[in-house]
């Protein structure tokens, strides 16, 4: 039989495998799983078959495995039953590494080459194959061993505890073609695809389907061909001047056997049989051709944006113009159109078009949908299928369509960003060409207004048209006077910023007494932060390289101011009795302002507070030698006080309604007072002992209630009682249905009067400071008492106090 070919046995056909857990070394063997054990797979000898290098002087070839080579062993255990993992060769160690289960039993053993997943063993062999470079494609290179079997032994050991071996068998046979040419015009050039056609003869399928019970393999009914087209993969093409291209080929008698070459611009057809040649299994036929005889190729497709030669992105506008030159001169086998639009894919996928996402891929030659798309892109050759001339689409009508989404009740604001139409044409000699036009509807720039805010040292910014996919947005604000940018806090959903002063964190009081030690963590505002009084502000919003204009706004909080809180002096002009019902000695049920536990009670005139004139304020004066209690301090607060002519328990509504204007930073306050030590405990509390010093106490909160908050003291247990400097429950139906925001807190343990007043400023502690209370039912609590256990009938019986005028501190 002659031919052209030398025929040589391959090393690797008949090389033995061994699958073996290593006896030399412990970690070769080691549970990687839930009752796996890892197990290696060895070739007998380093050559195998991966990457060959043909000797032509001795007809003989040898090769190597790769790191990404695959087995499938396909092994059965008599009681863990049927597993088919995958074994990776590893090639530092030279071996393939898998698992089985760690478990001495009957054994069986078979492996496939390329790795498939368990059955049907159907190994990839189809017309269209890669190569990278000049290198062996063992993808297409089906290999299967024969049954192994051992009884009674450990995963990849004979019943001896030797290696397990078996050997691969090769089941096609392998065409490895070297071409040369001296052709001083096409040498240089890159090799495109080699293509081999068989004549008469089945060489390529959808699969190679593998049996592993007689250990053989035959194509696949579908997908059958006679010409295997091998391409190399891009940045591998070999320059024609010398290269190589592998075909794995199943094992027969072949008569004409042609191959047609194609480079960068050049083509080649020879004939490497024609008398014919028979091929064994795992058998390698090998040989050298010179190539001439090259003939030109038509030029590659081409494709120019005629206005817009380097594809820059552009703004669709009314009246622009988009038109694109485009030819194959080969002939047009293929011509795509891909739309990545979110809002265009909707209406595409209506007219029938296949959509993935935001992507609508149009096939302008097979798909008969696409004659719609064809009528609305003027320049459309007919057929579009081969035709080999110069053409120009104009898209100048179709792109501007995209402004007119809004008027189909499409969202302006969903046309916004880029419009992508990418062009892919093929010819006939499998070159094609893709380009991507980019069109985008610039969304309007971002906006910032400025509104008032919470308390008026804040500032509240509204933000629009920022974009969702927008990496940075800064809100920055400063005075007039200043140099340096503050930055605002946007939110979440960046749609609004707001300028806060600055709070620090704290857990201790400013007293000391039992309770100390459970005071709950407030915050304090620091001064000189957050939108100050008569001061002038700018501010600006930058979103990603945008940033807009400086604008201004004055701080309204220098117009504003809180109400007076009402006085406690009767002389003032403006004294409202109606407000300091706590001069009398009635129940205090129609208080609009301050009131007290006074009344009467038992025959007995209990005047728990009176007006001084001396000081011009409010004296408060614990009672002793009351009926069953002994004592009862002297107090005022906003609120409201019942007791029913012979209930021995009175009731304290606590919180008044107040208009606030702004944020006060504390409260001024007037006292003096005279106590000492607690000499009555009617309750028990022990929140204060007999013999330990009595504090007096003053506080102010700040509350956001929808009713007031009830304390009930007397005869009875107390019930009701609260105390914002320590409570761990500050919200809810218990606290007036509402938070408490702030409150400032004065204990006193003075034992002797001054004589005038004391004046000290209180800092508010905050724990909602972002709450305003404006529109509370009621928000504003003020407690003085004598006692600040009083509620509990505790304290110094013979305690006094003055309390003058209270005064918003900012």
């Amino acid at each position: 039989m002659k031919h052209a070919f030398t025929k040589g046995l391959f090393v690797a056909a008949t090389a033995t495998l061994i699958a073996a857990c290593s006896t030399d070394d412990a970690a070769d063997q080691m549970p990687v799983a839930p009752g796996k054990i890892e197990v290696s797979l060895k070739a007998a000898l380093p050559q195998s078959r991966a990457q060959i290098e043909v000797d032509e002087s001795n007809g003989r070839f040898s090769g190597s495995w790769e790191a990404t080579d695959e087995l499938t062993v396909y092994a059965k255990g008599s009681t863990s039953g049927k597993e088919t993992p995958k074994f990776t060769y590893d090639a530092d160690a030279k071996v393939f590494k898998g698992q089985l289960t760690e478990k001495k039993q009957d054994w069986t053993y078979q492996a496939v080459y390329p790795a498939v997943d368990a059955t049907p063993l159907n190994i990839p062999f189809g017309a269209e194959r890669t190569q990278k470079g000049s290198n062996f494609n063992g993808a297409y290179d089906p290999l299967v061993s024969a049954l192994v079997t051992h009884d009674g032994a450990e995963p990849g050991k004979t019943p001896q505890g030797e290696a397990v071996t078996f050997g691969l068998k090769r089941l096609t046979a392998i065409l490895a073609l070297t071409f040369k040419t001296d052709d001083a015009t096409v040498k240089a050039e890159k090799v495109k695809s080699v293509a081999l056609t068989a004549a008469g003869k089945t060489i390529a399928a959808k699969s190679f389907d593998i049996t592993l019970d007689d250990q053989s393999g035959a194509l696949n009914t579908d997908g059958q061909s006679e010409t295997i087209t091998l391409s190399y993969e891009a940045g591998s093409e070999p320059a024609a001047a010398s290269f190589k291209a592998y075909f794995n080929v199943p094992a027969a008698t072949y008569g004409k056997l042609s191959v047609v070459i194609t480079t960068e611009g050049h083509t080649a057809s020879l004939d490497l049989t024609t008398d014919g040649i028979e091929l064994l299994p795992g058998e390698l036929a090998y040989t050298t051709k010179a190539v001439s005889g090259w003939t030109a190729l038509a030029a590659a497709p081409t494709l120019e944006w005629v206005d817009n030669p380097t594809f820059e992105p552009q703004e669709i506008k009314e009246g622009m113009s988009v038109k694109v030159n485009l030819q194959a001169a080969a002939g047009i086998e293929g011509f795509v159109i891909k739309v990545d639009s979110k809002r265009l894919a909707t209406i595409l996928e209506q007219m029938q078009m296949p959509v993935v996402g935001t992507v609508t891929t149009m096939d302008m030659i097979n798909d008969p949908n696409t004659e719609a798309i064809k009528s609305m892109i003027p320049g459309f050759p007919d057929p579009l299928a081969g035709h080999t001339g110069a053409f120009q689409l104009d898209l100048s009508t179709l792109v501007p369509l995209i402004l007119e989404l809004p008027d189909m009740r499409i969202p302006a604001e969903d046309i916004y960003g880029n419009h992508k139409f990418t062009l892919i044409m093929s010819d006939a000699l499998g070159r094609s060409i893709e380009k991507t036009l980019v069109f985008y509807v610039p969304a309007p720039n971002p906006t910032i207004t400025y509104a008032a805010g919470a308390w008026n040292d804040m500032a509240t910014f509204t933000l629009q048209n920022v974009p969702a996919d927008a990496q940075t947005v800064k809100v920055q604000y400063k005075t007039t006077d200043e140099s340096q940018w503050h930055d605002a806090e946007v939110n979440s959903d960046r749609t609004a910023a707001i300028a806060r002063p600055e709070f620090t964190s704290h857990t201790s009081a400013d007293w000391t007494t039992l309770e100390a030690a459970n005071v709950k963590p407030y915050k304090r505002k620091v001064a000189g932060t957050g939108i100050l009084d008569g001061k002038t502000y700018q501010y600006k919003l930058i979103v990603d390289s945008f940033e807009s204009e400086v604008a201004e706004f004055d701080s309204a909080a220098a117009n504003l101011t809180n109400p007076a809180i009402p006085t406690l002096d009767q002389n003032a002009s403006t004294f409202d009795a109606t407000k300091v019902t706590c001069y009398t000695k009635d129940n205090n049920t129609d208080a609009t302002w301050w009131a007290s536990g006074s009344n009467t009670a038992f025959g007995m005139d209990i005047t728990l507070c009176s007006y001084d004139a001396t000081y011009k304020g409010a004296y408060l004066k614990s009672k002793s030698n009351i009926v069953l209690v002994n004592m009862a301090p002297g107090n005022l607060f906003s609120g409201k006080f019942y007791k029913g002519a012979r209930d021995m328990n009175g009731t304290v509504y606590f919180g008044q309604p107040y208009k606030w204007a702004k944020r006060p930073s504390g409260v001024k306050v007037k006292y003096d007072a005279k106590t000492g030590l607690v000499d009555n405990n009617y309750h028990k509390t022990d929140k204060i002992a007999i013999g330990n010093p009595d504090y007096a106490r003053i506080f102010v909160a700040i509350v956001n209630w929808e009713k007031t908050r009830d304390v009930t003291s007397g005869v009875s247990k107390p019930t009701g009682c609260w105390d914002p400097e320590i409570s761990t429950d500050l919200s809810g139906d218990n606290y007036g249905g509402g938070k408490i925001i702030a409150y400032a807190s004065l204990w006193i343990n003075q034992t002797e009067f001054k004589g005038s007043f004391n004046e000290v400023t209180l800092p508010f502690n905050w724990y909602a400071e972002d709450v305003n209370p404006a529109n509370a039912k009621y928000s504003l609590v003020i407690s003085c008492s004598t006692s600040a256990y009083g509620d509990y009938l505790a304290g110094y019986k013979s305690a006094e106090m003055y309390v003058g005028d209270f005064e918003w501190v900012y």
